[in-house]
């Protein structure tokens, strides 16, 4: 039987950026949207309302709704939680198929505050050779670029970013961001080690590449991520702290049940008291990133 939804928050109050972002987040409600039948997996029910409820809890009122795996190409499930949300404190990202998603559709898309698309291959074990790879990304961000403030937002492992790098000079105002702290298949003490973290190091020297740092439960087994340290400090310190943005990953799909608040204690401890970092990791980052006026 699967356990009841738990909220991704400890007792403890955060003193976060007034104005943060939750720059990853998913809602999913069965009842309302039934999931794909290409689903790997059959998620808990999350809905808007208690993500707000966690949000409230974690001092993050602004969301950012990221299409899972799990609902395929139909967004209307995230779609009404962005329109309920409104783009007041809210911006999502959504799947579609560059081949046949008409440029009106995603103006019409953009109108509600969605500000980008997420490619997916790790979460559902898609293998692309790198030609095959950049050739697909490349028609996403010719699909996009005339939106003008969109992001091209990718699950791979970090090893897959070795072959990622042409894409940025392709870039031309568009924003790449790659989830969850580069997604190492394994963390190591010497960072230059984990295959991918030079390309990624060079990568995020363009204005327009940012990581979220994001689900350390998916790269670590220590409930307090001390083995993360060095990656995320590191993250950190390129370009000043202005290419990395903060999210709970909430509601945690196949890891439910997390508790958050150590991760969230740790990026700040990360910060070392430097509240310029602090404002640029939970708030600055995810304004420029999201288009927020």
């Amino acid at each position: 039987m699967r356990q009841p939804l738990a909220s991704s928050f400890s007792s403890t109050t955060l003193s976060l950026p007034p104005g943060s972002w939750d720059s990853h987040m998913h809602v999913t409600d069965p009842a309302r949207f039934p999931i794909a039948s290409s689903a790997t997996y059959t998620p808990h029910t999350a809905t808007l309302d208690q993500a707000l409820e966690n949000a409230s809890r974690l001092s993050l009122p602004n969301l950012v709704f990221v299409q899972p795996s799990t609902y395929g190409t139909d967004n209307s499930c995230l779609l009404d939680a962005l329109k309920r949300v409104t783009p007041a404190h809210g911006r999502g990202v959504v799947v579609f198929d560059p081949s046949t998603t008409p440029l009106e559709q995603l103006w019409e898309w953009h109108a509600v505050g969605v500000r980008g698309v997420r490619v997916n291959l790790k979460s559902v074990g898609i293998s692309m050779e790198s030609t095959a790879l950049l050739e697909l990304l490349r028609r996403y961000v010719n699909a996009i670029r005339p939106l003008g403030t969109w992001s091209l937002q990718l699950f791979v492992d970090m090893s897959i970013v070795v072959h990622l790098e042409p894409i940025v000079n392709e870039l031309d105002g568009v924003k790449l961001v790659i989830d969850h702290l580069g997604s190492p298949t394994e963390v190591k003490d010497q960072l230059s080690d984990m295959p991918g973290w030079e390309s990624l190091q060079r990568m995020m020297r363009n204005k327009h590449v940012f990581v979220k740092v994001s689900a350390p439960y998916r790269i670590s087994k220590d409930p307090q991520y001390h083995n993360l340290e060095r990656l995320t400090k590191a993250l950190l310190d390129i370009r000043g702290g202005s290419g990395v943005v903060f999210a709970s990953d909430w509601p945690h799909t196949r890891f439910e049940g997390v508790d958050v608040q150590p991760w969230v204690e740790r990026c700040l401890e990360w910060c070392q008291n430097n509240k310029e970092l602090q404002s640029k990791l939970f708030r600055d980052n995810a304004q420029t990133l999201w288009d927020v006026k």
